[in-house]
C-alpha cells in the first residue's frame, strides 16, 4: 500500500477535507492534494506529525494498509472488551446471588432448573422433528450414506443446540435478574468523640452493611459478548438452513422431473390431469419454502401476504389434484396376478450336505415344501422382468435376481395408459425336499444369520 493511498484513507476515515487536514498539518491544501496523488511526498516532520495525530507508527503508514491496521486494532479491542464483559457478567451474578436470602436463592435455583428444562425440551423436540424430516429427504439413499449424513448433521445440531441453549439461558437470566436487580450497600459512617455513641453507631453500621437492598436496574446494560455469541449461533443456524434448502432444491428437481414424466400418462385422462395439478402444487410449495429459506439466509424480509396467498392456492390445487386422481383411478382395472401364461418357472437341483442352507433375501422369501426326496430341488417362479441367478458357493445356495427395470417401466406405463394396474410381484422361491432336510436347512440358515450379525 502506497503512502498516498494511506493518506487518502486516513483523511476519509476521519471525515476530513483536504483543507482541514492541511490546516492540522500546517501546510497548504495543494500540498495535501499532491501527497494523495503521489506527485510529491511530505517531509519527515509531517510524517511524524501524521503518525502522532492518527495513532500510527511510521512502518504502518509507509508500508501497510491502514484500513487493515485499523480493523486489527478494533478486533483486538473488541475481543478484550468481550472478555471483560463476560467476567463482569459473572462478577455481577456472583454479587447478586450472594446478596440474596436463603429463600431467594432456593427460588432462583428452582427457576433456573425450570428454564433449563424448558430449553432442553424445546431443542429435543426440534431435533426429533428435524430427524424425521431428514429421514424423509434422504430415505432413498443407501444405508451407509444415510448413516454418514445423519451423524454429521446430528453433530452439527448438537453443537448448535448447546451454544444456542446456553445463549438463550444467559439472556433469560440477564433479563430476569441482572437487568432488574442491583446491590446497594450502606457505607456511611458517623464520627463522634463519645465512645458509647460511637459503639452504637458501629452496631447500626454493621446492621446496615448486612442489609443488601435489591432494586431495579434502570440502565438495562447490554453485553456485547452475548450478541457476538448470538451472531455465531445465527451463522450456524443459517448453515443448517442452507443444508435444508439443498434438500428442498433436490426435491424441487425431483418434482419437476416427475412433472415432465407425467406426460407419459396423458392417455389416462383425469388421472393425468390430477397428477399434473398435484405436481404443480408440490412445486409451488417447494418454491415457497426455498424463498423463505433464501430470505432468512440473506437476512431479507419476506412478503408474507404474497407467500400466504400462494400457499393457499397450492393447498387448493392439492385438493383438486386429490379429487381428480380419485376419479381417474376409480375407472382402473386391478389385476392381482400376471397369470400362469406369463409366469416363468426355473428349476435347480442340489445334493444335501450337513452345512447347506438357502440364502434368498436373508431367507425371507423361501417357502419349504416337504416331499419324499432327499435331493434339494429349488424352484424360482418369476415374471419376464426378472432373470434368476442360482449358484452353490461354500455350502450356500444363493438365489439372486437380475431385474430389467427399463422393460418393467415400459410395461407399467403401457398398463396404466390402458387403465390397468397389474401386480408384478417379486420372484418366489420354493424348496422341495424331505422334512428332515427342511429342518436341517432352516437350522443352518438360522445359525448362519445369527453368526453374521453377532
Amino acid at each position: 500500500m502506497k503512502l498516498s493511498d494511506n493518506l487518502k484513507n486516513i483523511r476519509k476515515e476521519n471525515n476530513l477535507s483536504q483543507e482541514q487536514l492541511a490546516e492540522m498539518l500546517g501546510v497548504s491544501r495543494q500540498a495535501v492534494s499532491k501527497w494523495e496523488s503521489g506527485s510529491s511526498y511530505p517531509e519527515m516532520e509531517k510524517v511524524l506529525l501524521i503518525c502522532k495525530l492518527f495513532n500510527y507508527n511510521i512502518d504502518e503508514l509507509m508500508n501497510e494498509n491502514v484500513k487493515q491496521v485499523d480493523e486489527n486494532k478494533q478486533s483486538k479491542i473488541n475481543f478484550n472488551k468481550y472478555i471483560n464483559e463476560f467476567f463482569a457478567y459473572i462478577t455481577k451474578t456472583v454479587k447478586m446471588f450472594s446478596s440474596m436470602t436463603f429463600k431467594q436463592k432456593i427460588k432462583c435455583v428452582i427457576e433456573q432448573l425450570i428454564v433449563i428444562g424448558i430449553i432442553v425440551s424445546i431443542l429435543a423436540i426440534i431435533g426429533e422433528i428435524g430427524s424425521s424430516v431428514l429421514a424423509g429427504v434422504v430415505g432413498g439413499l443407501s444405508y451407509s450414506i444415510i448413516k454418514v449424513i445423519r451423524n454429521i448433521i446430528e453433530a452439527i445440531y448438537l453443537i448448535l443446540a448447546f451454544v444456542l441453549g446456553f445463549v438463550v439461558y444467559l439472556h433469560i437470566f440477564k433479563i430476569r435478574y441482572l437487568d432488574y436487580y442491583e446491590i446497594i450497600e450502606e457505607n456511611g459512617q458517623t464520627e463522634t468523640k463519645d465512645e458509647n455513641i460511637k459503639q452504637d453507631n458501629q452496631k447500626i453500621l454493621l446492621e446496615n452493611k448486612k442489609e443488601k437492598i435489591i432494586i431495579r436496574d434502570p440502565n438495562h446494560s447490554q453485553y456485547n459478548f452475548l450478541t457476538s455469541i448470538a451472531k455465531i449461533v445465527m451463522c450456524g443456524v443459517k448453515f443448517f438452513a442452507i443444508c435444508i434448502a439443498l434438500g428442498f432444491a433436490t426435491s424441487l428437481i425431483f418434482f419437476v422431473t416427475c412433472l415432465i414424466l407425467s406426460f407419459l400418462f396423458i392417455k389416462t385422462g383425469m388421472l393425468f390431469v390430477g397428477l399434473l395439478v398435484g405436481l404443480i402444487s408440490a412445486i409451488i410449495v417447494n418454491i415457497i419454502i426455498l424463498e423463505i429459506l433464501y430470505n432468512f439466509i440473506i437476512s431479507k424480509k419476506s412478503n408474507k401476504t404474497r407467500l400466504a396467498i400462494t400457499f393457499i392456492i397450492s393447498l387448493v390445487l392439492a385438493g383438486v389434484s386429490g379429487g381428480l386422481i380419485t376419479i381417474g383411478v376409480s375407472g382402473f382395472e386391478y389385476v392381482n396376478t400376471i397369470g400362469a401364461s406369463q409366469e416363468i418357472e426355473d428349476t435347480y437341483n442340489f445334493t444335501m450336505s450337513n452345512e447347506l442352507w438357502v440364502n434368498s433375501y436373508a431367507n425371507r422369501d423361501v417357502e419349504y415344501i416337504a416331499n419324499d426326496s432327499n435331493e434339494i430341488k429349488v424352484v424360482v417362479k418369476h415374471s419376464k422382468f426378472y432373470e434368476p441367478n442360482v449358484d452353490l458357493v461354500d455350502n450356500v445356495i444363493y438365489v439372486r435376481y437380475n431385474a430389467d427395470s427399463l422393460e418393467r417401466f415400459r410395461t407399467i406405463i403401457n398398463d396404466i395408459n390402458n387403465k390397468r394396474i397389474v401386480n408384478y410381484y417379486n420372484p418366489s422361491v420354493y424348496v422341495y425336499t424331505s422334512q428332515d432336510n427342511i429342518n436341517k436347512l432352516e437350522e443352518n440358515a438360522t445359525n448362519a444369520i445369527e453368526k453374521l450379525y453377532r
